[in-house]
């Protein structure tokens, strides 16, 4: 497979370094050169964002409340999935991430993307640099350290572990993830009709993947009262604790999954050998 030139891609030395012996980016990279030859490649890179609106943000009912503040913030829509993410693909995304979660916090990963699919969307900006400009505007992991119109707040994030919003933070990152979460089928026809979007977008075809998206989950009134429940008890002793997540978020219906993944956020350690959160 091509390998780009990661110094155009991003100006992270360490990911340089990193990337230059992942597989998923010479995979996304090839997909790209070969639907748009290596200079439109290069282009399309870098002035495409990727958002993925998580399953997190479908279940709690507010995901057409953040595109609304994409849209306001200059962003232009170029295509869209539906995108069903799946327990390898949890690692994939946030390998980096991972490196001290906990099995708790892996554990409820893997439930969210369980809840159903999320949609991913590409968007280029009226002034460009478009990766970086929508990875500012998403707001950090910490409640109360974001600002009031970051997408995540919007969201309604409640905690570090249901942050509802993903972003690829620069056009290194854009490549790599397209590989992460499309086969390479659907990858390549996504990047051809982004790539031909005109200055309007492709607004039906978001709202398309939107509808079906939420139509695999339930009213989002229910969603938002699971999302702001108490926490409950949580057995003193871990393993014990352990096993009652597991049968928790085994539960019947998604509903009730998505009650006990918004319950068990708010109650597990996140980091190894670290902060509880």
């Amino acid at each position: 497979m091509p390998t780009p030139d990661l110094e155009r891609l991003t100006r992270d030395a360490e990911k340089r370094r990193q990337y230059a012996v992942d597989p998923l980016v010479r995979e996304g990279w090839a997909t790209l050169a070969g639907v748009l030859g290596t200079g439109e490649a290069q282009r399309f890179a870098g002035e495409t964002a990727l958002l993925w609106l998580r399953p997190d943000v479908v279940a709690a009912g507010t995901a057409v409340d953040v595109l609304a503040r994409v849209e306001a913030a200059g962003f232009t829509p170029v295509g869209a999935s539906v995108v069903q993410l799946e327990r390898a693909g949890v690692r994939a995304l946030w390998w980096w991430q991972l490196r001290r979660a906990t099995a708790e916090r892996l554990l409820l990963l893997d439930a969210v993307v369980g809840l159903g699919p999320g949609l991913l969307v590409l968007y280029r900006h009226r002034d460009g640099d478009a990766a970086r400009r929508l990875t500012r505007l998403k707001g950090g992991n910490a409640p109360g350290r974001r600002e009031a119109d970051s997408l995540r707040e919007v969201a309604g994030s409640p905690n570090r572990l249901l942050t509802m919003v993903h972003t690829s933070d620069d056009p290194l990152d854009v490549v790599r993830e397209l590989a992460v979460f499309l086969p390479w089928r659907e990858r390549a026809a996504l990047v051809a009709s982004s790539h031909v979007s005109g200055p309007d977008g492709s607004g039906p075809a978001v709202e398309a993947a939107l509808a079906a998206v939420v139509a695999a989950y339930p009213e989002p009134s229910s969603g938002r009262a699971a999302l702001g429940a108490a926490g409950g008890r949580v057995p003193s002793r871990r393993g014990e604790a352990f096993a009652e997540l597991l049968r928790d978020i085994a539960a019947a219906g998604m509903g009730p999954r998505w009650e006990a993944v918004s319950r068990w956020s708010r109650l597990v350690p996140l980091l190894t050998g670290g902060p509880r959160r």
